[in-house]
């Protein structure tokens, strides 16, 4: 899937909009440049303590919820 989007300068960086359609879902990604100065751009992977916290908030959830069955 190809676009086009427009740069422009951040304070002392060169920033892209990325058109929605091509939205990563991650907080923050990865860059790195090929040898043909293409760029690619991944979501940075979650250490081990992120999954571990999100999976307790999670589970926390789900028995507040077990909880409290009519909880709105």
């Amino acid at each position: 899937m190809n676009a086009t989007a427009k740069l422009f300068t951040l304070a002392n960086s060169l920033a892209v909009r990325i058109p929605a359609r091509l939205r990563i879902d991650a907080e923050e990604v990865v860059i790195s440049r090929t040898e043909d100065s293409a760029l690619i751009l991944l979501p940075k992977p979650c250490t081990a303590a992120e999954v571990f916290a999100l999976a307790r908030a999670k589970a926390a959830d789900a028995f507040q919820d077990r909880e409290h069955p009519n909880k709105v």
